[in-house]
């Protein structure tokens, strides 16, 4: 009986985790070293927790490198807790009791997908699996065949199986399968023949017409999604988002109800509000023009920039190796000679001076090419050092003065929406004391029920015109500085980030170069340790290499 059985229900745990992977280990001496020093769980590729009356998963957030999980044969009733296996490209939950589809949206990775006899009844919640090939939902509760419609999205399916499901019963869903999923190949582990997809296609034409109309209605609407997804993208990288409409206006009296209020003292007064909302967001839309045109000229910039970076980078990268391979074909030569020169010490063709004369050559010739390696390889990484050093320079220069451009001329629009505020302020005062100067000639002087305590007296009225202004201003201030501060923030993470991975990249192309040729060293070094040669000889040669 296979140790990791329970009798009773039981939650995933770090337990039943390692003994299940000690169960699997390998055969042999791999399987007895993995027992002795064990495996982090962070590294375990492959899990099998099966025939185990799983209830519950859990506790699988530990293994984030798995790329292939078994949970089939349990009784599981709902897929939770695999949100961070996102390198999972397998995974088996067959055989349980799960009644819905749901929470694999981070699976993204997941290629081969087994939910076999279980409780389903509608096929949904897999559309970010794009790269799925293996789908099995066979023997499961699926009444409504069109279910196989949704898996018309996965371009990437290969195999599908839904045997023993109500739906796939009636003799024609072979050929419905075959006909709604031109992509797949394989039906119940069967290729689909060509004479079957036709002859599905034929006898559910009307219904395919239909489905194709939905899907350019879904793809219409995906698209668009898309589309402003990538819009607000680009405003969040131009830093001017929500100021291409009246949205900042807006949040500006949203929560002002003195303001709003105010709207109430007569009829020009709403005029002069609608007048300055106009204004207002003439002049958002003019910050929001130009951070967009902005954006795409920084954009231009930085991938122009990198291309360089990269293209010198690469330029360089290939000299280097030149060099190494010019370097190891006279590293041949010389070690060549030098086991030559072992085979006439051990055949007595040459005498101790020879020996020693030969020995001093070689050896000067080594270091020679050695020396020579380390010269031209450090210079070629000194000269792209330089120019990395020129050319950030240049860009961060560039880029600082773009970014100074885009923030002096938005800065400029703010001050412009100040202004509006200060004159619609004051306009609103002198309309407001006026009405206040008229109720109080008049007793019964009929003001709108928002305006009675706010009118009562002078002081109060203008503690809420006060208010109000200051209200405004500092949303117009906030935005401006969130602006202003996402600009700078942008370009000091961008200039402050070049200039540190210049000079990582130059330390570990300087450590990678003598790491090298340290290693050319102690190869030479190793092949006079298997040299045989009389013990004055042996002295000599060591004085030559030390």
């Amino acid at each position: 009986m296979d140790r990791c059985k329970r009798e009773e229900p039981k939650v995933i745990n770090t337990k039943m985790i390692n003994d299940c992977i000690n169960l699997h280990r390998p055969r042999g001496e791999a399987g007895r070293i993995q027992q002795e020093e064990g495996i982090p769980l962070e590294e375990v590729e492959q899990l099998r927790l099966e025939f185990l009356n799983i209830l519950r998963i859990d506790h699988l957030w530990m293994l984030t490198s798995l790329t292939k999980l078994s949970l089939s044969h349990n009784l599981i009733e709902r897929i939770e807790n695999l949100d961070v296996l996102v390198n999972l490209k397998e995974l088996d939950l067959s055989f349980n009791k799960i009644v819905k589809i749901e929470n694999l949206g981070k699976l993204v990775n997941v290629e081969i997908l087994s939910l076999f006899s279980n409780l389903i009844t509608t096929i949904e919640n897999l559309d970010e699996l794009a790269k799925l090939l293996i789908f099995t939902i066979g023997q499961n509760c699926i009444t409504d065949r069109r279910n196989v419609f949704y898996l018309r999205r996965f371009t990437h399916l290969q195999s599908v199986n839904m045997a023993g499901n109500p739906c796939a019963d009636s003799e024609d869903f072979l050929i419905f399968v075959s006909g709604f999923l031109p992509q797949v190949t394989y039906y119940q582990y069967a290729i689909i023949l060509e004479s079957d997809r036709e002859l599905g296609l034929q006898t559910f034409s009307k219904l395919h017409d239909e489905v194709l109309i939905e899907e350019a209605k879904r793809k219409a609407i995906l698209d668009q999604i898309e589309a402003e997804r990538a819009e607000e993208e680009l405003h969040v990288g131009s830093f001017v988002e929500f100021l291409g409409s009246s949205y900042l206006f807006d949040q500006m009296f949203k929560d002002d109800t003195e303001g709003m209020a105010f709207l109430l003292v007569n009829s020009a007064q709403q005029g002069h509000y609608l007048d300055y909302k106009e204004q207002f967001t003439k002049f958002t839309k003019q910050i929001f023009d130009l951070g967009q045109v902005q954006y795409k000229i920084r954009k231009t910039e930085v991938d122009e920039f990198f291309a360089t970076i990269n293209g010198a980078k690469s330029k360089s990268q290939l000299l280097s190796i030149e060099k190494m391979e010019e370097f190891l074909l006279k590293k041949e030569d010389i070690f060549a000679k030098v086991k030559k020169l072992q085979e006439e010490i051990e055949n007595d063709h040459c005498n101790n001076e020879q020996c020693n004369e030969s020995l001093q050559v070689y050896s000067d010739e080594y270091n020679d090419l050695l020396h020579k390696a380390w010269k031209e390889l450090m210079a070629l990484e000194l000269t792209l050092y330089e120019q990395m050093e020129e050319v950030i320079s240049n860009f961060e220069q560039t880029i600082t003065e773009m970014v100074n451009y885009f923030i002096e001329n938005a800065q400029g629009y703010f001050t412009e929406l100040r202004n509006l505020e200060q004159a619609y302020s004051e306009n609103l005062g002198v309309e407001a004391v006026a009405l206040l100067t008229l109720a109080g000639t008049k007793d019964d002087y009929p003001l709108p029920e928002d305006l009675k305590i706010i009118m009562s007296d002078k002081e109060i009225l203008n503690n809420a015109l006060g208010a109000s202004h200051d209200a405004h201003l500092l949303a117009i201030d906030v935005r401006e500085d969130t602006l202003v501060g996402k600009a700078r923030s942008w370009l000091h993470n961008l200039v402050s980030g070049l200039t540190r991975q210049e000079v990582m990249r130059n330390r570990g192309k300087v450590l990678e170069i003598n790491h090298f040729l340290d290693i050319q060293r102690e190869e030479f070094e190793e092949l006079h340790s298997y040299l045989t040669l009389p013990a004055t000889l042996e002295t000599d040669l060591n004085a030559l290499l030390n």
